[in-house]
């Protein structure tokens, strides 16, 4: 790089293994760590190659839109800055690897339909023309092709590579490395999770939707009617928290989750009212407190999977070598999981923010930095006098490492192989305060 920094370059640090109160306390917004043995066995690192990505995205039936550059200076999804290209999955796998892609097929097939009119004779004369005009197409577009680069972020994770990343055992063994709650003493320890490995995790969290108490009612039971007391203290003895109305009928409360997992309390009450019927008694709120101690509480291990491997966070990143991502940084935490080619990551804590002068916070590109670390424009550098004092971080990520990149943590990427890489980002919780220096 042509800055000259005053700090000498500081390489992330690599773990074989973790815990996750090691990570919280030494790590967990506080700085980025390669894990070298989490992701070393997953089915991506061991199945994923150019052909196996591409019959597993076949199934995707519509186009990606995908960023397209030749200086690749400026792989940000903005339209100012950045191209776009409509192509198929097959046709991205094959122009990041460089394998014959079916646009080319049909060039060839198109460039010998144009030099061959229906009542054109197959003179030798007229092959050698058709030939030289296809051959010099062909070699004018494969030039093009060699200086084009391509870059798919896509903002959901599809099917049938979801399939691969959520396994059960590959996801426990992350989750027990490096997730730890906050108020995990809630948690219930019971794990309910089956060991089949192929378990969908929306299935899992579907039977979290509502949850019934354990009380049911009893045989021989009088319950009160609407003309008899009715108090809390009785309610409250009743079993599954029963309710009385003018026809003497039990009625069970039931107890539901809201989509964000947090327990709230609704009563439901049968249909089955006779017309006329007096008003239900009405129920204490307190009165699911003596139920609340029944419910079964999602595990560690569900929140963690329902937060960091979710599907529709999760991102697919593939692209050709010599890509870049300049300099940014991202509001959640993220891990980076390497599974084809290496890339080169340069990272600044949050602290240098300053240093590294972001855009204006009132613009649409507040995350990113007007500084171009690759630039020998000395004028450019000039003009960033604050960026040579900032304290740089270095990594180079392989195939099966993982790296976590705290939130607010700038980076810059740089593709060094055709790559395919995967992101699992989780928000912050309640608990975690966003760094002083972020408030602009």
């Amino acid at each position: 790089m042509a800055w000259n920094f005053e700090s000498k370059l500081v390489e992330i640090k690599r773990a074989d293994g973790m815990t996750p109160d090691v990570f919280t306390s030494c790590y967990r917004n506080r700085h980025p760590i390669i894990l070298t043995d989490i992701v070393s066995t997953w089915k991506p690192i061991r199945a994923w190659n150019p052909a196996y990505i591409s019959q597993a995205l076949a199934q995707v039936k519509e186009k990606w839109t995908v960023f397209v550059a030749h200086d690749n200076q400026h792989f940000l999804n903005h339209p100012e800055i950045t191209k776009k290209l409509e192509m198929t999955p097959e046709e991205l796998v094959a122009s990041v690897f460089r394998t014959e892609s079916a646009q080319e097929t049909a060039l060839k097939t198109s460039c010998g339909k144009e030099n061959m009119s229906p009542g054109t004779s197959k003179s030798d004369t007229n092959e050698e023309n058709m030939t030289d005009k296809c051959t010099t197409d062909i070699s004018t577009t494969c030039e093009q092709e060699e200086k084009r680069r391509y870059y798919l972020r896509s903002f959901s994770m599809p099917d049938p590579l979801f399939q691969d990343i959520f396994i059960h055992s590959q996801a426990k063994r992350l989750l027990d490395s490096i997730y730890q709650l906050a108020n995990e003493q809630f948690l219930s320890e019971q794990d309910d999770w089956t060991e089949s490995e192929s378990k969908d995790i929306s299935e899992e969290f579907d039977k979290l939707a509502v949850r019934k108490f354990d009380g049911h009612e009893k045989d021989n039971h009088e319950v009160p009617s609407c003309g008899q007391s009715c108090s809390l203290e009785r309610v409250q003895e009743e079993a599954g928290a029963e309710t009385c109305d003018s026809n003497d009928r039990k009625q069970s409360a039931i107890l539901e989750e809201v989509a964000d997992g947090q327990p709230r309390e609704a009563l439901q009450y049968s249909d089955h009212e006779e017309e006329g019927a007096g008003e239900s008694c009405q129920m204490h709120t307190d009165m699911a407190d003596s139920s609340f101690a029944q419910m079964k509480l999602p595990t560690r291990f569900e929140i963690g999977c329902k937060r960091i491997f979710n599907q529709n966070t999760m991102q697919l990143w593939l692209g050709s070598a010599g890509n870049i991502t300049p300099l940014h940084y991202d509001r959640n935490h993220g891990l980076l999981s390497q599974i084809v080619g290496c890339k080169e990551l340069v990272l600044f804590s949050h602290e240098d923010t300053n240093n590294l002068y972001p855009y204006s916070s009132l613009s649409d590109r507040s995350h990113t930095s007007r500084v171009n670390l690759r630039t020998t424009d000395r004028e450019e550098i000039e003009r960033f006098p604050r960026v040579a004092e900032a304290q740089r971080y270095h990594c180079v990520l392989k195939p099966g490492e993982l790296l976590y990149i705290p939130p607010f943590w700038w980076h810059d990427v740089t593709s060094l192989d055709p790559c395919v890489s995967v992101t699992l980002p989780w928000d912050l919780e309640a608990h975690e305060d966003i760094p002083a220096c972020m408030w602009r």
